[in-house]
């Protein structure tokens, strides 16, 4: 769907982007992770056309992205970090003025807007002036105007920062219906909680420069060293912690109140024998779980936290 190479974008003497290269296939939600200042909101607006390079290519679907804009606009719903909204019209208004931007057939203008309306779940709210809205249900009207015309590519830009937590659960859910549906999304966040769930493919931006980029799954076979345990038990850390020492196949201990988390290099074959050792020992074991490392994890151990 993507395919960057080369990209440079220049302020004056500042480098926002540097011979930046990616590849994003169809149908992933690629979550470009990075600080403030990386150069993350600068790659979408590219993306989204609405910025030229310095020098570089982009084509999006095949199409030249720098070139032929015209030909990528109809492929794209782009949704910025901050966007006005017209207070004055309703919310069926708002959406019905950019179902006609976009082109939308007046024969499908109306089944398109209630069907976007419900699945943002403002259908409640369809005869209400934009005005009245709250700050969440605003950015849910943003969003449903940016998929109104059913693109096959999403650019969002810090997408949940205006929602409580219980409308980014429903956003995740609304990415994930999208996802299962053929739709290409590219969301920029330094908020790692809002990605982890729903991200398919990560990118990690520093000083305008990919650090790592891929599947998370092959992000996390690369990283970790062995699975990561977690040992809870009752009030036994020094004999739990002095044991997983004199394992050679354990290492990284670190102890947090009654829980003590590692890493194992067996297999989970071995595991049965490693909970067998502990209660041997009489350690009051109360649970042994393999646990996987999450974005921020990822980021941590990656991030050197510089900006452009």
């Amino acid at each position: 769907m993507i395919d960057i190479r080369h990209l440079r974008k220049e302020y004056g003497t500042t480098v926002a982007l540097e011979n930046l290269h990616l590849n994003i296939p169809e149908g992933e939600v690629f979550g470009l992770i990075g600080p403030n200042g990386a150069g993350k909101t600068t790659l979408i607006r590219i993306l989204a056309t609405l910025m030229e390079p310095t020098y570089g290519e982009v084509t999006i679907a095949g199409i030249d992205a720098i070139n032929d804009p015209l030909k990528v606009h109809p492929l794209i719903g782009y949704m910025s970090d901050f966007f006005s909204l017209y207070d004055e019209l309703l919310v069926w208004e708002y959406l019905d003025h950019f179902a006609r931007c976009y082109g939308v057939p007046a024969r499908k203008r109306q089944r398109s807007l209630e069907s976007v309306l419900e699945l943002v779940s403002l259908d409640v709210r369809r005869d209400s002036p934009v005005t009245a809205l709250s700050r969440g249900m605003r950015q849910r009207l943003c969003f449903a105007k940016t998929i109104l015309h059913e693109p096959k590519l999403l650019l969002l830009d810090e997408p949940a920062s205006g929602l409580d937590p219980a409308g980014r659960v429903e956003f995740r859910e609304m990415l994930n219906q999208l996802r299962s549906m053929g739709t290409t999304v590219v969301i920029s966040s330094h908020i790692l909680t809002e990605m982890t769930g729903f991200c398919t493919s990560i990118g990690i931006m520093e000083q305008g420069r990919l650090r790592v980029s891929g599947r998370v799954d092959d992000i996390l076979d690369q990283l970790q060293s062995g699975l990561r345990l977690e040992i809870e038990v009752l009030d036994e850390t020094l004999r739990t912690t002095n044991l997983l020492e004199s394992d050679p196949q354990v290492s990284q201990i670190v102890v947090n109140g009654v829980n003590v988390s590692c890493r194992f290099a067996g297999s989970r074959d071995e595991l049965p024998e490693l909970h067998r050792r502990i209660v041997s020992e009489g350690i009051a074991l109360v649970s042994l779980a393999v646990r996987s490392d999450n974005l921020e994890e990822i980021y941590m151990q990656i991030s050197r936290h510089e900006v452009a």
